[in-house]
C-alpha cells in the first residue's frame, strides 16, 4: 500500500470516528478522482491464453471504465496552459524559478543511456515547451516534438536548433487540442495522433497540412482518445487507442484496412494502450501501460507474437510504460514513466540495462513520455515536466513533495 492510500485510509477512519461521515464521503470522492481507485474488474482472470487474432470490441461498460481511468482530460490539455499559470500566479515559488531556468524537456542519450545533450525550457516561445509529449525523427534526422499544452509541433535539427513550428488550439485541420505521439513515413510526412479531437492528422515535413481522418466513435476508422501512431515500411499507419482496446491499421491516406484487439489481460488483449512502434521487420509493438503493464508484439496482420513485462519496479517490470522504439538490431527501448526511467531489452526481450531517476537534472526525469531514435542510434526522450499528473517534485530542494 503506497503512502497516499495509507494517509487516505487513516484520515478517513479518523473522520468517521469523529462522526463526520459526510466529510469522509466527500474526501473519498476527491481521492477517487485525483488518485484513481483500484479497479477490481479490469482483469479477465481466465488463465487460458488465446493466441489467435481477436478483432472484437469491448462492451460499453468496459469502454466507460477505460475512459474513466484516463489520466488526460480536456481540462488537462492546452486549454489551460497549466505550467504558465503556475509560473505567473501568486503561488509562484523558488522551486518554480529553478524549474523554469534549469529543467529541459528534451533529453538526448546514446544507446547505453549516457546523456549527450538536452534542450527546451519552460515557455511558449520557439524552442520552449509547457508539456512536451510526442517525439519522432525524420529521414534527415530532424526532430519533431508535440506540445500538449502549447498545442503545436516544433521541428529541430539533431543538435536541438529550432527550425519551425506549426499548430494552434482548435479542432480543425492543422489545429490541436491535445497532440500526442507522431510517426514519419518514407516521404517524411508526419502523422500525429490528436487525443482530444479523436483524429489522425498528416503533414509534410514543413508542417503543411495534407489530410486528416477519424472522429469520436467505436466503429472502424473512429477513435476514442488515439494515443500512439506508427508507420511500417509500406507506409501503412497503425494507431493505438487508449479508450478502445484495439489497434487500427490504415493506408497512408487514412483508408481503413484492419483492426485487432479486445479488452482483457490475455495474450493480444489490452487494458490501457499508450504508444506503438514498428521494427525493421514490420512487427508491431504496443505498450499497454496500466494494469497489464507490458509490451505486446504482433505481425503486420495483427497476429500475436509475444509479450513481456508486469507491474512493478524490478528489471523488466513497468509502472505505466509509455513510449517505445526499436533499433536496427532489434533492441527495444521503453519509457517506464512512473518508475522515471528508460529500460532497454534485447531482441529476445531480455533486460539489458536501464537509466534515469527522479529529478530536474538533464540525465533525470520528472515525467518521461515518448522516445525516438535517429539514424546514428541516438535516443531522444520527451519529459513533460510538471504539467502532467501528480508530478510535484521540488527542483530547488531535490525532493518529492508527495513522498
Amino acid at each position: 500500500m503506497n503512502r497516499f492510500k495509507l494517509l487516505f485510509l487513516n484520515s478517513t477512519i479518523l473522520i468517521i470516528v469523529l462522526g463526520l461521515v459526510p466529510v469522509a464521503f466527500f474526501i473519498s470522492l476527491v481521492y477517487a478522482q485525483e488518485f484513481e481507485v483500484n479497479e477490481e474488474d479490469y482483469f479477465d482472470t481466465d488463465e487460458n491464453q488465446d493466441n489467435e487474432k481477436d478483432t472484437s470490441s469491448k462492451t460499453n461498460s468496459q469502454s466507460a471504465s477505460s475512459t474513466r481511468i484516463s489520466e488526460d482530460t480536456d481540462n488537462e490539455n492546452c486549454i489551460n496552459n497549466q505550467i504558465e499559470a503556475v509560473l505567473l500566479s501568486d503561488s509562484y515559488t523558488d522551486s518554480d524559478e529553478f524549474y523554469k531556468s534549469n529543467f529541459h524537456f528534451i533529453k538526448k542519450f546514446d544507446k547505453d543511456g549516457n546523456l549527450v545533450d538536452s534542450w527546451g525550457t519552460v515557455g511558449s516561445g520557439d524552442g520552449q515547451f509547457l508539456h512536451a509529449h510526442g517525439i519522432t525523427v525524420d529521414l534527415e534526422d530532424n526532430i519533431y516534438v508535440s506540445d500538449a499544452e502549447n498545442c503545436n509541433i516544433q521541428k529541430f535539427d539533431k543538435n536541438g536548433n529550432f527550425i519551425t513550428k506549426w499548430g494552434t488550439k482548435g479542432k480543425g485541420p492543422g489545429q490541436f487540442m491535445q497532440p500526442e505521439s507522431m510517426a514519419v513515413d518514407s516521404k517524411n510526412n508526419i502523422y500525429l495522433a490528436e487525443y482530444s479531437a479523436n483524429n489522425i492528422q498528416k503533414f509534410d515535413s514543413n508542417g503543411t497540412f495534407v489530410t486528416m481522418w477519424g472522429k469520436n466513435g467505436e466503429n472502424a476508422g473512429e477513435f476514442k482518445k488515439p494515443w500512439g501512431v506508427a508507420v511500417d515500411s509500406n507506409d501503412n499507419v497503425y494507431v493505438s487507442d487508449q479508450a478502445l482496446p484495439r489497434v487500427q491499421k490504415f493506408d497512408s491516406n487514412g483508408t481503413f484496412i484492419d483492426m485487432w484487439g479486445k479488452y482483457g489481460s490475455k495474450k493480444g488483449q489490452f487494458v490501457h494502450q499508450h504508444d506503438i512502434t514498428v521494427d525493421s521487420n514490420d512487427s508491431i509493438y504496443v505498450t499497454d501501460g496500466r494494469q497489464n503493464s507490458r509490451i505486446s508484439v504482433f505481425d503486420s496482420e495483427g497476429n500475436f507474437i509475444k509479450q513481456w513485462g508486469s507491474e512493478g519496479k524490478d528489471e523488466g517490470q513497468f509502472i505505466e510504460d509509455h513510449g517505445i522504439v526499436v533499433d536496427s538490431e532489434g533492441n527495444v527501448y521503453v519509457v517506464d514513466t512512473r518508475n522515471v526511467r528508460i529500460q532497454k531489452f534485447d531482441s529476445d526481450s531480455n533486460f539489458v540495462t536501464m537509466w534515469g531517476s527522479l529529478g530536474c537534472k538533464d540525465d533525470q526525469f520528472l515525467i518521461p513520455h515518448d522516445i525516438a531514435m535517429d539514424s546514428e542510434g541516438y535516443l531522444y526522450v520527451t519529459d513533460s515536466g510538471k504539467s502532467h499528473f501528480r508530478a510535484n517534485y521540488d527542483c530547488s530542494k531535490g525532493n518529492n513533495k508527495e513522498a
